[in-house]
């Protein structure tokens, strides 16, 4: 009977601990996002078009939907998982590519990754003034996935490429210049390869 006792006490006591954390929790309602969600939703589909778009007769696959979600005090940040180049999946009645075609999907997907990496980069400005109730101090962050099949030849590929830039700088790099290349945005944004 005193086991018994002890149990429903720690119970009591679990509850009494969850009480008084979850009272101590902040809810954010969406009447606190500094910017339209719907804006958000939009952007996630120009992103897929963007990456799908950008070499019709070499593309880039999107493998299922961009996703954006709002953190405050950080910012917008965008997850998306991309094929770098086609290469065939393993089925039934195709096992494994030949090591030819290994390496020349290999090599393909390995010219892809600063093709990827500079569209990253102009895709941020215009993310930065899309959500315009995005704060200045916040930042546009893209991380993308890479997709790849079990077989293929992984050496110097990433498994993941983030891009992160302040809001700010970006709205104001956008404002300056009518096109904003690479090669500019990489000077107010942070590239990180996994």
């Amino acid at each position: 009977m005193n086991s018994a006792r002890r149990i429903v006490w720690r119970w009591i006591a679990l509850v009494l601990v969850a009480g008084v954390w979850l009272s101590d929790a902040q809810t954010v309602s969406a009447d606190n996002t500094p910017f339209d969600l719907a804006v958000m939703r939009k952007t996630e589909r120009e992103v897929d078009s963007r990456i799908e778009r950008f070499d019709l007769e070499a593309p880039l696959y999107v493998i299922g939907a961009t996703r954006g979600l709002y953190l405050a005090g950080t910012g917008a940040v965008y997850s998306v998982e991309v094929s770098l180049a086609p290469a065939v999946g393993i089925t039934p009645f195709f096992r494994k590519p030949s090591d030819e075609q290994i390496d020349k999907i290999h090599s393909a997907k390995s010219a892809r990754v600063p093709v990827l990496r500079d569209l990253m980069l102009s895709m941020m400005p215009e993310l930065a003034v899309t959500l315009r109730g995005l704060p200045d101090a916040e930042e546009v962050v893209m991380a993308i996935t890479l997709f790849y099949f079990r077989y293929e030849k992984l050496d110097g590929l990433p498994k993941q490429m983030v891009v992160r830039g302040n809001a700010g700088a970006l709205r104001k790099l956008h404002a300056a210049q009518q096109t904003t290349g690479a090669a500019e945005v990489s000077k107010v944004s942070r590239v990180v390869t996994y």
